[in-house]
């Protein structure tokens, strides 16, 4: 039963170490890159090389080692073990939580530019209708509610088309 202890022991260890080496596989960003790029397809070296920009040879083939427990190694092509297709499947969820938070944030402040305009043309229009302004004050405030509502339509357009 002792020897038992032992064995269960060693492979707690041995699963520690595994887990330690995937985090730390994971830790660098042109890892993190590979991997997204083996998760759409498998590639060859020179296909991950390309995909990644401003990347030499030796150092690529380093990060490929780090990536050891992820990778499989198939007719010279590279492609994502199970392990690799989990953490491929977690940093794709990772990503899509950032696009969404980028979203929020910049539909925000569309939000708030077309706040401004419905307050400042709710305001300014009641006023140039009673008050006999000069033809280029009129004028002035026209430019500026309509570069406030050209502004509001591009960031509202650029969303539509990101996201």
């Amino acid at each position: 039963m002792v020897m038992n202890v032992g064995l269960d022991e060693k492979k707690k260890k041995k699963s520690v170490i595994d887990e330690e080496e995937i985090f730390k596989s994971l830790n660098h960003q042109v890892r993190r890159d590979i991997i997204k790029s083996l998760g759409e397809s498998p590639l060859s070296f020179t296909e991950i090389k390309n995909s990644l920009e401003f990347i030499d040879s030796p150092t690529l083939s380093y990060h490929i080692k780090s990536l050891q427990p992820l990778l499989i190694q198939k007719e010279n092509k590279y492609e994502l073990s199970e392990i690799g297709d989990a953490a491929f499947n977690l940093l794709s969820k990772t990503d899509q939580s950032v696009r969404i938070s980028r979203y929020k944030r910049k539909f925000l402040y569309a939000y708030c530019v077309t706040v401004i305009c419905w307050i400042s043309a709710s305001t300014i229009i009641p006023l140039i209708l009673i008050a006999d302004l000069g033809y280029w004050t009129i004028m002035f405030i026209n430019i500026v509610i309509t570069i406030i509502f050209t502004i509001n339509s591009i960031i509202v357009w650029t969303l539509r088309k990101k996201y």
